[in-house]
């Protein structure tokens, strides 16, 4: 009897915190992050880096409008590119909001700045706008109501469209890092 009532009286309170509704992804949450990411070409044997930023609302307790922006700095030895800075804007589903650790996937059309790294006779490369599609999936981990750690990884699809030759712009990329959290609705 005695060794009931101990282990009900561990996880009795476990059942209590549960039944609570502290979740902080919910509508009205802005969240805003910045990382380094790193990226490996799918059809090149190059990895880039970049410096990328998030910013991203809940217009629902599920649903986000999200944007992320990545401005390139450097690839390895073999530089395809001397520029690819990105920019992307869309959605994302985020599956439970009933713990602190949210998993979410998203689909976002965006846009690249492009320029070749060629040797060209006139000594320029034509810098270019291309279209692209990306899909990401990754979870937050919000540890307080100000602040969060994410993890994210993507896949990036398009093409730079030069006056030489086509380069496939096709990515993995994984960032990881601290953000922000803003609520910008007035909890009731």
């Amino acid at each position: 009897m005695v060794k009931k009532f101990i282990l009900l009286s561990l996880f009795l309170p476990l059942c209590l915190i549960a039944q609570e509704n502290n979740s902080i992804a919910e509508k009205g949450l802005l969240r805003a992050t910045g990382t380094i990411s790193f990226g490996g070409m799918t059809k090149h044997e190059q990895t880039n880096i970049y410096l990328h930023g998030v910013t991203e609302y809940f217009v629902s307790n599920n649903i986000t409008a999200r944007g992320d922006i990545y401005y390139y700095l450097k690839s390895g030895n073999k530089q395809m590119l001397n520029q690819n800075h990105q920019l992307f804007a869309g959605s994302s589903y985020h599956f439970s909001n009933a713990s602190n650790l949210v998993p979410y996937v998203g689909l976002q059309p965006g846009i690249a700045l492009t320029e070749a790294n060629f040797v060209v006779i006139n000594g320029e490369n034509n810098v270019e706008v291309s279209p692209l599609i990306s899909a990401v999936v990754g979870f937050n981990f919000y540890a307080s109501s100000w602040f969060h750690l994410f993890i994210d990884g993507r896949y990036v699809s398009g093409k730079h469209l030069s006056n030489q030759k086509v380069i496939g712009l096709d990515e993995f990329r994984l960032s990881f890092g601290l953000g922000f959290n803003f609520n910008v609705l007035k909890r009731k």
